[in-house]
């Protein structure tokens, strides 16, 4: 792999908290264009009081939570699909070297505490702060102008080019897992619309859904 952050858990953790930069620095930016302060953009974005019920909160962390088990399944599915279509159209060395050149976020070896704090910050901050970027930030300020099909498609080709970030994995990694990724931004920008774009859902599904797959590579 070209980088394996997950090689000192520790350093993990600690890279994981720049993710915090996405509650930060779009919203400021955005309170300086549009002349109003960093408070008011965050509330715009989803964090304020929510008129939701208790029921209807429950509702949306149950939902986020099955989508979160789907999502795991849906996964296997598509990471399969992506790397077999690159095999067929490529071959076989060329998914070899996609592979080589994946940033890995997996935890090597991690103690207790260590996978307690990373399990965590996969929904307190990972799930949280990419969701309120890519999926809240994104489509409503890109709604502005644009259709939501396509704040969809331009909301889900950032969080795509983050995982698989050019000129840092080789372009085989891109082509082979730009879909993967693109395919789970398109799902989780639909969820976030369905419910009436709050955060709570695609949180607790995207943060539980890392949180899975980090205990699966540690069980494993």
């Amino acid at each position: 792999m070209i980088c394996q952050l997950g090689d000192s858990p520790w350093i993990l953790i600690l890279i994981t908290f720049f993710e915090l930069v996405f509650l930060i620095i779009p919203p400021f930016i955005a309170s300086k264009v549009e002349h109003n302060t960093l408070k008011e953009q965050l509330i715009d974005l989803g964090f304020s009081k929510s008129n939701d019920s208790i029921l209807e909160k429950l509702l949306k962390i149950i939902s986020g939570l099955g989508l979160s088990i789907i999502f795991v399944v849906l996964a296997h599915y598509l990471f399969f699909f992506f790397t077999y279509i690159s095999e067929l159209i490529y071959g076989i060395n060329f998914v070899d070297t996609a592979q080589k050149g994946i940033v890995s976020t997996s935890p090597i070896n991690p103690n207790f505490l260590q996978l307690v704090i990373i399990i965590f910050q996969q929904i307190l901050i990972i799930g949280l702060c990419e969701e309120a970027f890519f999926r809240s930030f994104l489509i409503r300020k890109l709604n502005n102008k644009f259709r939501y099909s396509v704040c969809i498609i331009i909301s889900s080709l950032l969080f795509a080019f983050y995982h698989v970030p050019p000129f840092i994995v080789p372009w085989s990694t891109i082509i082979t897992y730009f879909g993967y990724y693109f395919t789970f931004g398109v799902i989780l920008s639909i969820i976030f619309l369905f419910y009436k774009k709050s955060l709570l859902p695609v949180v607790i599904s995207h943060g539980f859904f890392n949180s899975f797959l980090v205990m699966i590579s540690f069980f494993n």
